[in-house]
Order: C-alpha cells, then sequence, then structure tokens
C-alpha cells in the first residue's frame, strides 16, 4: 500500500488565492460559484417538481450514481474517483479485483482515507498494482502518471516546489470542481429538504385519516352498544310478560285442581258410579291426562313436526346395528316410536298418561301404561338394545334421576345405546321463560352436569349436541357483543346427550 505524507502547502494563501481568483473572473463578466450553484440549483428543482407532479412522489435519494462495471475491464480513471468513502472503496474491489473487498483490507483503506493518510488514488494504485490486480489486468486510464506523481511529491524541496506548481496549474480545474461540488450540495440539500417534507405531510394525512377512522368506528360501536341494548330491555320485558303470564297460568290451574276433588267428590255423589267401578280418584286422574294430552297438542307442536326433528336420531341407532330392543321412557304421543315402526325398528314404550297410552295403541304402537322406572327394575339384565327419552328427564327430580340412569344401565345390554333429548338452558329465552311452559317441568338441566352424571354412572362416548336451533337471529356480526348476544338468545333450543353403557 503506498502511504502519503501530510501537504505541506499553506492552506490560508491557497483559499486567499481561490477568492481573488473568484472575483477576477466576476470582474470580467464570468459567472461566479454562487451564480452557478443557484443555475444547477434552478435546474434540479425543476427537474423534480416535473418528476413530482408525473409520479405524484418525490425521486429517490441518491448522492452518488450507480456503479456500471465495464464490460472491456477499461476505466478512466475519473469514472472511479467521483465515488467517495465505503462506496469508493467497494466500486474499487469491483472494478480492479472484480469482487467484493475483504474485511481487512476494507477497513484499512476507509481508515486512511478519513484520516488523510492516503487518499482515492492511493486506493486505486495499490489495488491495481497489486498481485492480485496485475492477475486482473484491468486497464485504468490516467492512473499510471499520478501515482508517480505522487511519490515524486515525497523527494525532499523538489517534490514540494513541484507540488506547488501542479497546484498553481490545477486551480481553474480546482475552481470547476469546487462549482459543480456547491451546486451538488445545494442540489441534495434542497432535495433531502422535500423528502423530508413531503414525509412529513404523508405521516400528517394517514394519521389524520386513522384518527377519522378510528373515530367513526367508535361512533359505529356505540351505535351497536346501543341498538344491543334496546334490544336486549326489549326482550327482558318480553321475557318478563310470558313468565307473568304463565305464571297465571299456573295460579289458575292449580286453583282449579285444588277444587277438582271436591268438585267431583259433589258429582259423584249426585252420579251412580259407573259398571267399571272407577273410583273418584280415577276420574280425577283420567281429567288430568286429558287435560295434559290437550296440553301437548298445544304446547308440543304438530306431530309431523315433531317427527321430521326426531330423524336427527336415526343414525345413531343405524350406526351402533341396533334394529330391535328400544325402550323409549315418557313415550307421549309416540311420535318417536311411530318413526321407529317405519324404519323397521322394533321398538316399545313407557307412558303415564292413560289418554296417551290409548291413543298410541289405536295407531298401532306398542305403549306400556306405567312409571318408567317401575317398569325397568322388572327387566332381567342387559335385555335391551337402546333407551331413549325426549324432553322426559327434566321431569324427574335428580335422585330419580340417578336412580333411572342406574337401572338402564344394567339393563342395557353391552355397548347399548342411551338418547335423552331436554331444554337447552344456554338459551337464556328457553332457560329464563319457555322452560316454565310447561307446569310439570322441576328444573333445567345442565349439558355439562348430564354428561358428568352419565359418565359417572358408567356410561362411555357420552357426547353433548345441541339441536333445534331457532334461526332468525339478527346478531350476525362477527364483534364479540353480537357473539354473545346470538349465543344467549337465539343458541339451539334443546340439546342431547347419547352415551353408550361400558
Amino acid at each position: 500500500m503506498i502511504e502519503a505524507t501530510d501537504s505541506e502547502i499553506d492552506v490560508a494563501q491557497l483559499m486567499t488565492e481561490i477568492r481573488e481568483a473568484v472575483a477576477r473572473r466576476e470582474a470580467t463578466g464570468q459567472r461566479s460559484l454562487g451564480g452557478a450553484a443557484l443555475e444547477v440549483y434552478e435546474i434540479l428543482t425543476s427537474l423534480e417538481e416535473s418528476q413530482t407532479a408525473e409520479l405524484g412522489e418525490l425521486p429517490p435519494l441518491r448522492l452518488q450514481p450507480d456503479f456500471v462495471p465495464s464490460e472491456d475491464d477499461h476505466y478512466h480513471i475519473n469514472y472511479l474517483l467521483q465515488y467517495h468513502d465505503h462506496t469508493f472503496i467497494w466500486n474499487a474491489y469491483r472494478a480492479l479485483l472484480k469482487r467484493e473487498p475483504d474485511e481487512e483490507g476494507y477497513r484499512q483503506f476507509l481508515q486512511g482515507l478519513r484520516s488523510g493518510r492516503i487518499n482515492k488514488l492511493d486506493v486505486l494504485a495499490s489495488l491495481r498494482f497489486s498481485p492480485e490486480g496485475k492477475g486482473k489486468n484491468v486497464r485504468v486510464e490516467g492512473l499510471t502518471n499520478r501515482p508517480l506523481l505522487r511519490r515524486l511529491y515525497r523527494v525532499p524541496i523538489f517534490g514540494y516546489l513541484l507540488e506547488m506548481l501542479v497546484g498553481v496549474a490545477r486551480l481553474p480545474a480546482m475552481i470547476h470542481s469546487q462549482r459543480q461540488f456547491e451546486g451538488h450540495a445545494l442540489a441534495q440539500q434542497d432535495l433531502l429538504a422535500n423528502h423530508i417534507n413531503q414525509l412529513s405531510r404523508t405521516s400528517f394525512e394517514v394519521a389524520d385519516s386513522f384518527s377519522r377512522e378510528l373515530t367513526e368506528l367508535s361512533e359505529e360501536q356505540k351505535k351497536f352498544a346501543e341498538l344491543g341494548h334496546q334490544q336486549t330491555v326489549g326482550l327482558w320485558r318480553e321475557q318478563r310478560e310470558i313468565i307473568n303470564r304463565l305464571e297465571k297460568l299456573k295460579a289458575e290451574l292449580e286453583a282449579r285442581l285444588a277444587v277438582l276433588p271436591e268438585t267431583l267428590a259433589q258429582s259423584s255423589a249426585q252420579t251412580p258410579r259407573r259398571e267399571t267401578g272407577g273410583t273418584t280418584a280415577g276420574e280425577a286422574r283420567g281429567q288430568l291426562d286429558e287435560l295434559f294430552a290437550s296440553f301437548a297438542d298445544e304446547f308440543r307442536g304438530k306431530p309431523e313436526e315433531v317427527k321430521a326433528g326426531l330423524k336427527f336420531y336415526l343414525p345413531f341407532l343405524k350406526e351402533a346395528g341396533i334394529s330391535e330392543g328400544v325402550l323409549d321412557v315418557g313415550c307421549g304421543r309416540g311420535e318417536w316410536l311411530e318413526l321407529l315402526q317405519e324404519e323397521g325398528i322394533a321398538a316399545r314404550g313407557i307412558e303415564t298418561n292413560q289418554v296417551l297410552v290409548e291413543r298410541a295403541r289405536a295407531r298401532g304402537l306398542e305403549v306400556i301404561e306405567g312409571d318408567a322406572l317401575a317398569h325397568l327394575r322388572t327387566l332381567p339384565r342387559e335385555s335391551v338394545s337402546a333407551v331413549t327419552g325426549f324432553h322426559f328427564i327434566e321431569h324427574l327430580p335428580f335422585e330419580r334421576l340417578v336412580e333411572l340412569l342406574d337401572e338402564i344401565a344394567r339393563t342395557l345390554r353391552p355397548a347399548g345405546l342411551l338418547i335423552f333429548e331436554t331444554p337447552n338452558p344456554k338459551n337464556l329465552v328457553v332457560g329464563a321463560c319457555n322452560f316454565y311452559s310447561d307446569p310439570t317441568h322441576l328444573k333445567p338441566l345442565f349439558p355439562e352436569t348430564v354428561r358428568f352424571v352419565l359418565d359417572n354412572r358408567g356410561f362411555e362416548d357420552v357426547r353433548i349436541l345441541y339441536v333445534n336451533p331457532p334461526g332468525g337471529s339478527p346478531f350476525k356480526d362477527e364483534d364479540e357483543g353480537s357473539r354473545a348476544l346470538d349465543s344467549w338468545f337465539y343458541s339451539p333450543r334443546d340439546f342431547a346427550v347419547i352415551g353408550r353403557r361400558s
């Protein structure tokens, strides 16, 4: 590496000579450095404005031109000297050695340039005339004489005089270079200022737009919250009205049932007994059975609609290979038994309501009149393929439900199927309102609680399925509030618990 000694030229004297040369140029009518820089600045400004108008954005900042490798390995020294600092070192390696700089060489050259210990000519000569540079044989026009001249500067006395003569001879070129540098610096400063201003405007516009969007979103959320509150209050009021009407209906029913025995007794005293030997208690029960049969017709729904909903459970029986031995507890009007009969699956039901039993038998269905738990206790062990019950277990006290499950587990065959359907209390309309439309309901059963009890009483593969969704939910947005309201008020009205005997 060629090292250069510190120059002994009087810098103050040189600057004085430069100022005098500038004054002479202005006295003869030639452009000053400031005027030349201003002209360059105006040209760059007009070019920048035209590009901004066409593209709608500022051109990218480029403080140094892009390096383009020569195809014939021939460079002029001025092409390489136009780069500065680390970019100069990087491009010098690419041009002369045709590779990226190694870390050690890059660090030494950069430190030398920044300290003033060497200049760019020293770097180019060191790379070009190194063994690797000679092997690449890249031709750099104007490089041969300048390093030689730099070496002559180091000759005592003669080198000093030679450097002075060269400095005076290069004074016009230095003035030209200074003019170019000033114009370039002004243009780059203005371009940088325009970029900063544009960035500030863009940042402000983005922040302003984001603020407006947040404000609009906040207003929409506020309106939605108000709407949800109004709908919730309206639903709550409707539920309260329905509950009040049901409570009045229940009170009237209880009042009528309270005086029914007395009325029947008076009627019995005035009317001869039937030849069948029916008792007053039997007649009272018959009237109650008739009442609840009419209640089922009113509130249970049309038999065709109930059968259509029960088709959901047929695949579970077929998947388990069950074609006979199905017992439906609390079979009611017999829609499930009728559906199984149509599918060729042998089944029978157990029902306490005499009126419903007689109606089911009239349609050719096998129905036993009696209590479900008492009937199960009469059955042999492992004698039933499946036990089903639709809207039945919510009528039982918890202790009786556990006894029922124990008897079902005893009478089911291995891998026998258990299916129960009951109202879903997770739907608030069902759990807080509709459930109490039936005065014989005790209390809603929580799905996970029923599953836990089945797991505990010897059933396995217990699943919870939610069925009979009401539809028509107005809460279809994807936000958390809408999903919560949809779940509370429009979740499925019933759930089914399905398990197998282990």
